[in-house]
């Protein structure tokens, strides 16, 4: 349950407006300097917390070629006169790894981060969840 709650208070941040910061590091920076203000992290909370931005940071830019190149394989084949359903079935099964690799990258540093968080911290961090899954619930 912990660990769902800090995968969707991430995920709601991102999916989020994140004050407006358009590049996957800018939002990192602005959910960390969030996460330090709210959870009122120690020294050594901050620098594990930095140190999981950074690793995610990293991995998003070695990723980010190849999504460039499936944004335009993806256009490529719009422009076409008929669209090859193989090569779009290829492209989405290499980006759903993608995705795949992303989000278990993301849990696994979740899961570091928390269990550097105290139990009141956990707790913080559960409102926080709770505010913003109802703050950006979509639309039934």
């Amino acid at each position: 349950m912990i660990l769902f709650s800090i995968v969707a208070m991430a995920g709601l941040v991102f999916a989020s407006n994140c004050r407006g910061h358009h590049s996957f590091e800018k939002r990192m920076e602005w959910v960390a300097d969030k996460l330090t203000s709210k959870l009122d992290l120690d020294e050594a909370q901050i620098a594990k917390l930095n140190s999981i931005k950074s690793e995610l940071v990293a991995k998003h830019k070695e990723l980010k070629p190849k999504r460039d190149a499936w944004m335009t394989e993806v256009i490529s084949q719009i422009r076409k006169d008929s669209v090859d359903v193989k090569s779009l079935d290829k492209l989405s099964s290499e980006q759903d790894s993608r995705h795949v690799e992303m989000r278990k990258l993301f849990q696994a540093k979740m899961i570091e981060f928390h269990a550097v968080l105290k139990p009141e911290q956990r707790e913080k961090l559960a409102d926080l969840v709770e505010k913003f899954s109802k703050k950006f619930k979509p639309e039934d």
